[in-house]
């Protein structure tokens, strides 16, 4: 099945984080998480972030936000309500690198939204995730 919309969960690649999600236990479902942020920040500003990489990263930045700010019908919409763990909030200050490095010109996911005339729309998404994360990542901090 295909997906193409500009929501976190709008797109193959994150249906097949999802869908890893769902079959493992609370230890392994962060650590997937981790992993889908984590790729995307490895790829060094200037050098070319594969969509592969950037589409779980949004993802699971969503995921994540879905499970601290107790959204659960987002979590029980992608049939993961049961699956998530409590996500520290530390945890916040990798989503934050892996979003703004999503968002850099040099993605290949904001590229093609931008060929397809919905770049403002899919970078206003990523943007508004960026900023809700910015927020408990602050709060850890402070």
């Amino acid at each position: 099945m295909s997906a193409s919309g500009v929501g976190p969960f709008e797109n193959d690649s994150a249906m097949d984080l999802l869908d890893e999600l769902r079959g493992l236990d609370e230890g392994g479902v962060i650590n997937a998480l981790h992993e889908a942020l984590s790729s995307a920040t490895e790829v060094e500003p200037g050098d070319y972030l594969d969509r592969d990489l950037g589409e779980p990263a949004v993802a699971a930045s969503a995921v994540a936000l879905a499970k601290i700010k107790g959204r659960d019908s987002v979590l029980e919409e992608v049939e993961l309500l049961d699956v998530v763990p409590e996500i520290p909030s530390s945890f916040f200050s990798l989503v934050v690198s892996a979003l703004s490095r999503v968002l850099q010109e040099d993605s290949e996911a904001y590229g093609l939204w931008i060929d397809a005339g919905r770049g403002d729309e899919w970078k206003a998404e990523v943007e508004r995730l960026l900023n809700e994360a910015a927020e408990v990542a602050q709060g850890a901090s402070g």
